[in-house]
């Protein structure tokens, strides 16, 4: 019997030793095709002492700046500029550059659009006069055959997987209050986005909706970003579909996929849980909860402490969103106008409570589920 142990022993451990290397040789890989890629590019973005002049003799396209944009500046400025790398895949490169000036930047690199040079400039000018609250603007865009660079103000405090990872971490609070009102601020924007359809012009979606992708302002409004170009990206390479958690099912670049990917968002805000960094199924794990009647244990402290009460419908519109089916979201005005109301909500309670009433009797325990309430998509 110890023979027969010892040998399934070792067996399981020969089957995990080819998994994990197996694993490190993909990684490896796609780091080594990351690294050509970058080193294949004509035009380079380092980091490069400030006093270095980029040659005479080279030839730039110029940057395309808006309307109301100040501060402006040539590619040669840009490219000469101290820059740190804060990520990278396939299709695209992010760097902070710091220019002479000491105006700081962020400068989206994208490689390998399956686009024109006439369609990506009508693009990124349909794109770049979009002015919301709630939508990071689009400073300027450099585009040549060969490379395409997208420039916007950096943002100092982060983006909101940030936010909520140093939560998690106990390294700051995140109060039910800013959650709610960050909630209200990416719909906003995503339903500004999804209302932008001039006569003539392609609807406009977002495409990759995720914590990383929504930045926050000094004073953590969010801001929406890396929008407008992902249907122009390689459908070859996996960096066009690689955010699987916010992915729909579907895999499509339309306005119910959008609705999918802010779902996601929201039950991430609900449960205080990021999918970014560990791969949770999260949608899949509250329906299970939700099926086993264990709803409540489904909140994040924080939400069960001061906002539990609020947070039932909402959960309830999130797991709409994430129907299995396009057909079965709502619509983001739909799903805008449900978190307007727990925000009315709270604002009465807030107002009507006293100094004699404990606002931890109103922390929805008391609340019942309605038997008709749903869980769209529980068949995913």
């Amino acid at each position: 019997l110890m023979k027969f142990f010892l040998v399934i022993l070792f067996t399981g451990f020969i089957i995990l030793f080819i998994f994990f290397a197996k694993r490190r040789a993909a990684k490896l890989a796609r780091d080594k095709e990351i690294q050509q890629s970058l080193e294949d590019s004509p035009i380079k973005i380092s980091s490069v002492k400030p006093e270095e002049e980029t040659k005479s003799g080279e030839e730039h396209g110029e940057l395309a700046f808006f309307d109301g944009e100040y501060e402006r500046f040539k590619i040669e400025d840009l490219l000469a500029s101290a820059a740190d790398l804060q990520g990278q895949n396939l299709c695209s490169s992010l760097y902070k550059v710091r220019l002479k000036d000491n105006g700081i930047f962020a400068v989206k690199r994208l490689k390998n659009l399956h686009v024109s040079i006439e369609e990506f400039g009508r693009m990124m000018r349909q794109i770049g006069n979009l002015k919301h609250p709630n939508i990071l603007s689009l400073v300027a865009y450099y585009s040549s055959k060969e490379e395409k660079l997208l420039v916007y103000r950096y943002q100092r405090k982060g983006s909101l997987l940030s936010l909520l990872e140093n939560y998690a971490e106990n390294k700051r609070d995140f109060t039910w209050r800013l959650r709610l009102s960050i909630a209200q601020g990416i719909a906003q924007g995503l339903k500004f986005l999804h209302d932008q359809s001039p006569v003539g012009k392609e609807r406009i979606t977002h495409g990759n909706l995720k914590l990383s992708n929504v930045l926050l302002t000094e004073n953590e409004e969010p801001l929406i970003g890396e929008f407008g170009f992902q249907k122009y990206l390689d459908p070859k390479r996996a960096c066009l579909f690689n955010s699987n958690g916010y992915k729909a099912p579907e895999k499509s670049l339309t306005e119910q996929a959008d609705v999918f990917s802010f779902g996601v968002i929201l039950l991430e805000l609900l449960t205080g849980k990021t999918i970014e960094r560990t791969g949770l199924d999260l949608p899949k794990w509250v329906k299970a909860m939700v099926r086993e009647e264990w709803t409540g244990e489904v909140f994040d402290k924080e939400v069960n402490k001061a906002g539990k009460q609020w947070a039932f419908p909402l959960l309830n519109i999130a797991l709409k969103c994430v129907s299995h089916l396009p057909e079965q979201r709502p619509t983001i005005a739909e799903v805008l106008r449900k978190i307007e109301e727990a925000v009315n909500d709270q604002e009465d309670f807030s107002f009507s409570s006293t100094s004699s009433v404990d606002s931890n009797n109103h922390d929805g325990s008391l609340l019942t589920i309605p038997e008709n309430w749903d869980t769209p998509g529980s068949n995913t």
